[in-house]
């Protein structure tokens, strides 16, 4: 899972730098509960760069198909969404308008593992985020994409899913979730593969 990303310093140089996936952090990190403030470097940079390709990494480790910065201690307004074949780095994302159709679908988190809500979602959104390589995109989303954006988008503003629920179903989802971890820990221990 490791890989190298060649970072030319402009001064001539050019260095490798080994990436290695991040660290995800639970619920109770507090950066997920902090806004994260708009992101002012110019881009491209090497900087930014190094967090799209770590996020990519940890998001494909977990299984994930969005991560952002803060699930894994990195203070930028940046996440990702999609899957191997298709990607979204969007850097200081906002949404320019959304449907009033709202459709309640189950989502998961990878801060809130085994952890699922039914959570009302716009079904379409249009959007507008910068690229890593600094463009500026305006796109429209439907579905799942828009689901996922929207479920980063709340944690660049220190929203967690779990926000969007009412307690009664919160906590009958939290029960469920600790069976299921109880048991893949049970499996992982006795050398269960899933």
């Amino acid at each position: 899972m490791n890989d190298t990303l060649i970072i030319d310093t402009g001064s001539g140089v050019v260095t490798e730098e080994k990436i290695e996936p991040l660290s995800l952090y639970n619920e109770n990190y507090p950066m997920l509960a902090m806004v994260m403030p708009e992101y002012n470097q110019s881009l491209p940079n090497a900087k930014m760069n190094t967090i799209v390709k770590s996020l990519k990494m940890t998001m494909k480790l977990y299984g994930g198909i969005g991560l952002s910065a803060n699930q894994c201690g990195i203070r930028e307004r940046v996440f990702i969404i999609g899957t191997d074949h298709f990607q979204l780095v969007c850097i200081n994302p906002k949404v320019i308008s959304m449907s009033e159709d709202l459709k309640k679908e189950n989502e998961g988190c990878l801060s809130f593992p085994a952890l699922y809500l039914k959570v009302d979602r716009p079904s379409y959104v249009d959007v507008e985020f910068t690229t890593e390589n600094g463009e500026v995109k305006q796109m429209h989303l439907e579905g799942l994409t828009a689901r996922c954006f929207l479920h980063e988008l709340d944690h660049m503003n220190g929203i967690k899913f779990t926000d969007h629920v009412k307690p009664v179903a919160l906590q009958l989802a939290r029960k469920k979730s600790e069976k299921i971890m109880k048991k893949v820990l049970r499996n992982k221990k006795n050398g269960l593969q899933f």
